[in-house]
């Protein structure tokens, strides 16, 4: 028990609480852990969001899905990532979700109703205000991930989609050498692409040079 706890002090939400603080704060909420199996929905479009997930291991995806079932990525997240935190609102209406989440992997996911944040706990706790400062902070960052996708649709051509990706990624991992998190379907789907097309196009490009080996 005292490793899980470790574990989830060192998620951003979590930033600036004492293991006893966490503890009494998660207690009074109801947070519990949930397992997804992969490929299991955690929210689908239209579902009531009750609570806020915080990816504690695996991999969850937001994706959007057409009436026809063709699904579309909107971003991969990772351990210690929080997820339909935009969909807490004060109308009912509001709180429904129009995307779904997704377990691209096997997932431990931490619930979190933190409406109960706002009005279980005293506005003059401390606890409360570094949760709602370290919540400030992620949602900023979420957002400025969503942009970066919008700049990746906004390319004309699926060249241009790859290269904008791909430059994205080399700037977050510090080098030119980097994994990426999906496999071949994953990425055309991010980059609302065709499968063969984009194993086309990742060919041209290797073989003149704009990019080493891919391995997708």
């Amino acid at each position: 028990m005292k490793a899980a706890m470790q574990n989830l002090l060192s998620l951003p939400l979590f930033k600036g609480l004492a293991s006893d603080e966490l503890d009494t704060i998660l207690g009074k909420v109801n947070a519990l852990v949930k397992h997804f199996e992969k490929s299991d929905y955690i929210y689908l479009a239209g579902d009531a969001v009750e609570s806020i997930g915080i990816v504690v291991a695996g991999t969850v995806q937001m994706i959007k899905e057409d009436i026809m079932g063709d699904k579309s990525i909107i971003t991969t997240m990772g351990s210690g990532s929080i997820f339909a935190e935009n969909f807490l609102g004060h109308d009912k209406q509001d709180e429904k979700t129009n995307v779904s989440y997704f377990a691209a992997s096997d997932s431990e996911v931490l619930m979190v109703p933190f409406g109960k944040v706002l009005t279980d706990l005293s506005n003059n706790d401390p606890c409360r205000n570094k949760l709602l400062t370290n919540m400030i902070s992620i949602m900023a960052s979420n957002n400025a991930q969503l942009i970066e996708k919008t700049e990746i649709l906004c390319k004309k051509t699926l060249r241009g989609k790859i290269m904008t990706y791909l430059e994205q990624e080399a700037k977050r991992h510090g080098s030119t050498e980097f994994e990426i998190p999906f496999n071949r379907t994953d990425m055309a789907n991010y980059l609302d692409a065709d499968r063969s097309a984009l194993t086309r196009e990742l060919a041209r490009m290797k073989d003149c040079g704009q990019i080493g080996r891919a391995h997708v």
